[in-house]
């Protein structure tokens, strides 16, 4: 018997249940964990054996791309599949760039996160293709992806540092180097670059 441990990574209750009960149809054994935050989910992955950790981009008290980088530093070699509210294009491709194996959004159909949550157990990449090609021409670190998309929702370099345990100082650099790789003088003159809008991160 082949038991698939998953661990589903989400703030709301409601989802954590719908996403508990679609993996629980997509595999015949099955033992889910759930946790709304990094600390516990890091937890989680460090005493089971994980095969597959779904989680949306928002956690409490930390970053879901942070979080999922450090579970890789930390010898995790099982499946990452992000499901979110947000599908802009540049969380996919953050997401793509900590490691994640796929990236789909809530708003898609129940047979299409089902098929999403099954292909990425088998090994395969699930990443819609980004329609701005020309843009990846801009290559940032992990770490400056993380804090570019926080920076994009408007989030302050404090806050930025509280979430990601970085000194205001080292958030600043990250951001001085994501405005110098633009040629930017600002957040707002990427964004404009991007074709966004603060609304394009709303959920």
């Amino acid at each position: 018997m082949n038991t698939k441990n998953i661990l589903i990574m989400d703030t709301r209750p409601l989802v954590c249940e719908a996403l508990t009960s679609l993996v629980e149809k997509t595999f015949r054994h099955t033992n889910v964990f759930i946790s709304d935050n990094a600390q516990n989910g890091m937890k989680l992955v460090r005493e089971n054996d994980i095969d597959l950790i779904i989680l949306d981009i928002d956690l409490k008290t930390s970053s879901s791309f942070d979080f999922v980088r450090r579970a890789k530093a930390a010898d995790f070699f099982g499946k990452v599949l992000f499901i979110s509210s947000n599908d802009h294009s540049m969380v996919s491709q953050t997401a793509k760039m900590v490691g994640a194996n796929g990236f789909v959004s809530k708003t898609e159909s129940t047979e299409m996160i089902k098929d999403a949550i099954l292909a990425v157990s088998r090994g395969y990449s699930v990443f819609k293709e980004d329609l701005n090609q020309s843009k990846e021409a801009v290559t940032l670190s992990k770490r400056e992806s993380v804090v570019y998309n926080y920076l994009v929702q408007g989030y302050s370099n404090q806050k930025i540092s509280e979430l990601l345990s970085l000194s205001a100082k080292t958030v600043s650099t990250y951001k001085t180097r994501i405005l110098t790789k633009y040629n930017a003088d600002s957040v707002i003159q990427i964004m404009n670059i991007q074709n966004l809008t603060p609304n394009s991160f709303m959920h």
